[in-house]
């Protein structure tokens, strides 16, 4: 699924239909890949929450989805008549939508971790990537060897590589102390990791 997701946003404008419970909201897309949508709109769910989504590709002809809203984008109103605002839409993996569907306990922990520069995202692989690990700043409190899902959001190529790791060490709060709250984490096929994280850190 994360080789998937390595295409690039393309210009496309589809008709969509979307809602928390029932497609009760209706628009078009700004741009489509294989890992998320932007829908343009002038009314923004909240972050994170997650919406049913069906996309017509053809006039007859209609996929269906689930997504979690990831991002907004706000245009002043004195630039709407060239400029369109939105919400950026994170599609879900099928082991993500099974996931939610099933006992909590079967639920496997996602965390995202975002690079708006290339620069920033090579200082991170630099110190962490490269060698098969990442921290995630959480107060989420998970076992050591808990299996998770890691998001990489490339947004200086439209990218998402999604890894699959393990937790190492945990960092919990600690009251009084201003210390390092969050998780350590170990790719769980970290050959793989290098392969899909190396392609990005060029100037191409």
């Amino acid at each position: 699924m994360a080789d998937k997701r390595q295409q690039r946003r393309i210009k496309r404008r589809l008709m969509v239909r979307y809602g928390e419970r029932e497609l009760t909201q209706s628009g078009f897309t700004g741009d489509v890949s294989t890992s998320g949508l932007f829908i343009i709109s002038s009314s923004l769910p909240r972050l994170d929450t997650r919406l049913h989504i069906q996309l017509f590709v053809e006039p007859e002809r209609c996929v269906f989805f689930e997504g979690e809203v990831r991002r907004h984008k706000l245009v002043p109103a004195e630039l709407r008549t060239v400029e369109r605002g939105g919400f950026g839409v994170r599609l879900l993996s099928p082991r993500e939508v099974l996931s939610s569907a099933l006992d909590q306990e079967l639920r496997v922990p996602h965390f995202e971790l975002n690079y708006r520069t290339r620069a920033a995202f090579q200082q991170a692989y630099e110190r962490e990537f490269r060698m098969g690990a990442a921290f995630v700043s959480t107060t989420q409190q998970l076992p050591r060897d808990a299996q998770v899902v890691l998001s990489l959001v490339l947004e200086f190529s439209g990218q998402v590589v999604e890894l699959e790791a393990q937790v190492v060490q945990v960092f919990p709060p600690q009251e009084g102390a201003e210390a390092v709250v969050g998780l350590a984490l170990l790719f769980t096929d970290r050959a793989r990791g290098e392969s899909l994280l190396r392609p990005w850190l060029g100037q191409g």
